[in-house]
């Protein structure tokens, strides 16, 4: 009897050729995150991008190699140790799009979307040099497709909205960037001195991006041990020279930091009860498990705070660090080095955000999971291959569980990225979605605050206020807004506790100048702009407004000073100006 022919296989005939890959990554990560072009400036982005003065003319751009992330702020970074990070590339990188693009929001958020597509690409190759460890016969294309599979999931997963949809995420996208570079660089071993030198370099500019790639050494060792034998990477003195040539890089850029801050690494007051154990622990389940279930997602843990041992995310915590030992058990017996090179990549790279957890700084960030997820998608990847080899007849029903997967995924990024189109919509979405948060409050008390809504902004403000007490800004922002609607006596009470918990911080002081001078007590005001001014002399709205008190309380040749210093520092500020020759005509007067 004649034989049916049975039905030919698509995945037999192996995966698309490499540049035809490499372009769907890119592709898909770019179309996935499109939205983004509609998108304007958030959270952060306020900050960095609109109120940054170091990134307006290249005369200012000095200071960021010798400043902290946040140093132009009033509320100095040396101040408050939790903003103690160094990422002056994160400046120079918003300096060329200002210069190019002016603040057209879409223009910073195309950058994004481009550097993620090369991150996508990266993936690719680095998924394809991993697999390709054992390329004969049918698990060479097994591993094409997986490779393909785990690229394309790296392009569309939603955690990565965070990093990408949002302008301040360049940081973790540009490390990783930075960090995967570096591994193009370095592979295949044995390295040569000039690429090991290129490698150095390159990791020095994603430490200048974010501190997390100080883990690289670490992931290089875990992928020469995955893609090469002990022969070819050759003996341990050979491997010292290439990684003291990589090392050049940290030696730079450790230097540039400790001229800038010091010793200071960002912290937090921290109590060490059980909740905050419990919130150490939570994190690997809390954070980590967006990657395997990606919803719902937010700027805050949709779980809350760990409050106790009971909190059902500790124990998801401790069964993740007993799982990822468990794998690097099962691998390391069984020699298998391409799935201890993703356990590494996924583990590793989380390793800062766990010790800011232990060190009081709440690390729930979905950004802070774009590198990690390389190492999750190289897993997701060897899975698959597994898979396709065991079970051979299943290709199709493989495929199309794959292909949904994806398909669930892209879904889920296109319905998550609207939501950073405003601070408004942010801040929203993420009330409706983990419930009502003193950080969610605070937020939107300065949304209404700053369009003019007082009555809406001071009920926010309050229960952020009463939440969290040892905040300056709160405190600072609910004063502002007492003073606006007349309320002083409320306003100086959140004054005074704002001088108390931040007393070096001149914004405090010159707010209570304000308060006091509208309360008629210039003398006072006088006092409190001077307390401002000791701390920032050059401050211009407290060089104006001391030399409006002084000129109100009739000590005309005093304001006359402080007045002329304001034009000195802005030359256009038409109120000193014009109190200027207020105060010189009230001067030169002949006494009545």
């Amino acid at each position: 009897m004649e034989q049916v022919p049975s039905r030919p296989d698509v995945l037999e005939a192996g995966p698309p050729r490499p540049a035809v890959q490499y372009a769907l990554v890119a592709l898909a990560a770019l179309l996935v995150f499109a939205g983004t072009l509609a998108n304007g400036f958030v959270y952060d982005d306020v900050q960095l991008v609109l109120e940054n003065p170091w990134v307006g003319s290249a005369e200012a751009m000095r200071e960021v190699f010798s400043q902290p992330l946040f140093g132009f702020l009033e509320s100095s970074t040396s101040q408050d140790p939790r903003h103690h990070y160094y990422r002056p590339l994160m400046h120079v990188l918003l300096f060329a799009l200002r210069q190019g693009f002016g603040l057209q929001a879409w223009a910073y958020h195309l950058a994004l979307m481009l550097m993620h597509a090369a991150v996508s690409a990266l993936v690719l190759w680095l998924l394809r040099v991993c697999l390709a460890a054992d390329p004969s016969g049918p698990r060479g294309r097994a591993s094409g497709w997986a490779a393909l599979g785990g690229a394309l999931l790296f392009a569309v997963h939603p955690v990565h909205t965070e990093a990408v949809a949002w302008v301040s995420g360049a940081m973790d996208v540009g490390m990783t960037l930075a960090v995967l570079l570096a591994a193009r660089l370095w592979l295949p071993v044995p390295t040569s001195p000039l690429r090991a030198l290129g490698a150095g370099a390159v990791w020095f500019m994603g430490l200048l991006f974010k501190e997390t790639p100080f883990v690289l050494p670490v992931l290089l060792w875990a992928l020469e041990r995955a893609t090469a034998s002990s022969e070819a990477r050759g003996p341990l003195l050979a491997q010292a020279r290439r990684y003291a040539l990589l090392g050049v890089g940290f030696v730079a850029y450790l230097g540039l930091r400790l001229m800038a801050l010091g010793s200071a690494l960002p912290s937090s007051p921290a109590p060490t009860d059980a909740a905050h154990v419990g919130g150490v622990l939570a994190l690997p389940a809390d954070l980590g498990g967006k990657l395997v279930w990606p919803s719902p997602l937010a700027v805050l843990s949709p779980g809350g705070p760990v409050t106790s041992f009971a909190d059902a995310r500790v124990w998801g915590g401790a069964l993740c660090g007993v799982a990822l030992l468990a794998g690097a058990l099962w691998a390391w017996r069984r020699g298998h080095t391409v799935a201890q090179a993703a356990g590494m990549w996924l583990g590793v790279p989380l390793l800062p955000a766990l010790a800011l957890q232990v060190r009081g700084v709440d690390a729930y960030a979905e950004r802070y999971l774009y590198l990690p997820s390389v190492g999750f998608v190289l897993l997701v990847a060897l899975a698959l291959r597994a898979v396709r080899v065991r079970w051979p007849d299943r290709a199709l029903a493989l495929a199309l569980a794959g292909g949904g997967g994806l398909a669930a995924f892209t879904l889920l990024t296109l319905a998550y990225v609207p939501a950073w189109h405003d601070d408004l919509t942010l801040w929203t979405y993420t009330q409706e979605t983990v419930g009502e948060r003193p950080l969610i409050h605070y937020n939107l008390g300065n949304l209404h605050l700053n369009a003019g809504r007082l009555e809406e902004a001071i009920p926010h403000l309050e229960v952020a206020a009463q939440a969290l007490p040892g905040e300056f800004r709160v405190h600072n922002n609910l004063a502002v807004a007492y003073a606006k609607t007349g309320r002083m006596k409320e306003a100086r009470r959140e004054l005074e506790r704002t001088a108390r918990l931040m007393p070096d911080n001149p914004v405090a002081w010159h707010n209570l100048g304000l308060v006091s001078r509208r309360e008629g007590d210039l003398e006072t005001a006088i006092a409190r702009f001077h307390d401002a001014l000791r701390l920032a002399p050059e401050r211009v709205d407290s060089l104006l407004e001391l030399g409006r008190t002084l000129l109100r309380a009739g000590r005309a040749a005093e304001a006359v000073a402080p007045l002329e210093a304001a034009l000195r520092l802005e030359p256009g500020q038409e109120a000193a100006r014009k109190t200027l020759a207020e105060a010189r005509a009230a001067a030169s007067a002949p006494p009545r």
